[in-house]
C-alpha cells in the first residue's frame, strides 16, 4: 500500500506542476493579447489624430470655416 501511496503522491505533484504551468502560460498569453490590443489601439488613435489634423488643414475645411 505504501508504494501505491507514493505513486498517487507523485501523480498529484505532477498534476499540480502541470496546472501551475498551464496557468502561467495562460497568464502570459493573456498579457500578450492585451499588450497587442493596447498597441493596436494606440496606433489607431494616432492614425485618427493624424487623419483629423490633415483634414483640419485641408483647403476645403478652411474655405468652409
Amino acid at each position: 500500500m505504501n508504494r501505491i501511496q507514493k505513486i498517487i503522491s507523485q501523480i498529484d505533484c505532477v498534476d499540480q506542476m502541470m496546472t501551475a504551468k498551464i496557468d502561467n502560460e495562460r497568464a502570459f498569453i493573456h498579457d500578450q493579447i492585451f499588450s497587442r490590443l493596447g498597441t493596436t489601439y494606440q496606433k489607431i488613435s494616432l492614425a485618427e489624430k493624424q487623419f483629423h489634423v490633415k483634414n483640419a488643414c485641408s483647403p476645403i475645411t478652411s474655405e468652409i470655416v
